[in-house]
């Protein structure tokens, strides 16, 4: 084993896997790799085979970051249950969550000006979007906020209305078909579309503690985000 240290983020929110790994705080590599459903059955093979790749191994990896979404239910507590398994008994391993949304952010390029504020969108399924805004901070984006979920009426009013508090909007170019359904094509032609999210910017953020916490995750699930009907 090298005396390098090795930070690893592993992000399983769409139907994208991304596997990232930093050496001494400089990406090593950064990969994606098409896995939706039953796919998602090799995400531990497909990471090991990688890390044998770059001739490393589990046991060198001291710091994990799980991608936070938002996202799918199963990717997501897929990944971090797989990371909890590979880090269980061994507490001088550091792990954390940071939200997908800044490897897509960063996918796009850096801010300008700190404080500039982006939004990050993301198709909510069930004919809603998903609204997560980001904010450049000390050199990289940061949360400004949980996501919001709307449906399009709604969606369209709210980006209009907010249209002075940041700079643009971001999305993966593979949900932006959904995303068309709801937004006409004036807030379209404002996306940014990125085609694989930048995944090592989870594994490199300062802004986030390792606090053990693979819980926190943005889910896109409508049943939690649909009113009650009333009987």
């Amino acid at each position: 084993m090298s005396g390098a240290k090795y930070a690893a983020a592993l992000d399983l929110a769409g139907t994208l896997a991304g596997f990232a790994v930093l050496k001494d705080g400089a990406a090593l590599f950064d990969l994606a790799t098409p896995m939706r459903g039953r796919e998602s059955a090799r995400l531990a093979a497909w990471v090991l085979d990688e890390l044998q790749q770059h001739g490393l191994t589990l046991e060198e990896i001291s710091e994990w970051t799980v991608g936070a979404g938002p996202g799918s239910f199963t990717g997501m507590r897929l990944a971090a249950a797989l990371v909890s398994g590979w880090s269980f008994g061994k507490p001088e391993i550091r792990r954390r969550c940071v939200p997908t949304a800044v490897a897509l952010a960063a996918a796009a390029g850096a801010g300008t000006v700190e404080g500039e504020k982006i939004g990050c969108l993301f198709d909510g399924r069930n004919r809603e979007l998903i609204y997560f805004p980001l904010q450049w901070n000390s050199g990289e984006w940061v949360p400004a906020g949980r996501g919001a979920v709307y449906d399009g009426a709604r969606a369209v009013e709210m980006l209009r209305a907010a249209d002075a508090d940041f700079s643009g909007l971001i999305a993966w170019e593979g949900e932006c078909p959904a995303l068309a359904k709801l937004l006409p094509e004036e807030l379209m032609a404002r996306i940014r579309r990125v085609a694989v999210p930048h995944y090592s910017a989870l594994a490199a953020a300062r802004y986030r503690k390792f606090d053990g916490d693979l819980t926190d995750l943005v889910y896109i699930r409508p049943a939690v985000f649909t009113a009650p009907v009333n009987a």
